[in-house]
């Protein structure tokens, strides 16, 4: 049941990542004693991804995108606005102040 799909570049977000598409699975586990005899336990995997390649279309490596698939890419803009938000309310300063 494994598949080769492409995914969409979180860079770029163009269909140049191969990948590996691993889906969900039930498996079982049995264990057995003497005293309390057999018990089964049925569980589910997690689907999973593992990336082969990185982005052709705009050069990113593979460990750069599976970094930002599996956490998540950072908006710097984003970061940037809400510190100027915090600074002009003064909750927030550069230097670091301790008290002993």
């Amino acid at each position: 049941m494994i598949e080769y799909v492409k995914l969409n570049c979180p860079f770029c977000n163009k269909k140049t990542i191969s990948a590996i598409y691993f889906p969900p699975v039930i498996q079982s586990m049995t264990t057995r004693s003497a005293g309390a005899g057999k018990s089964t336990k049925f569980f589910k995997t997690k689907e999973k991804y593992e990336i082969n390649s990185g982005c052709s279309n705009c050069g990113k490596s593979q460990k750069d995108v599976e970094k930002a698939l599996k956490e998540g890419k950072k908006d710097t803009e984003k970061e940037k606005r809400i510190l100027e938000r915090l600074k002009k309310q003064g909750l927030f300063t550069d230097e670091i102040t301790t008290k002993f």
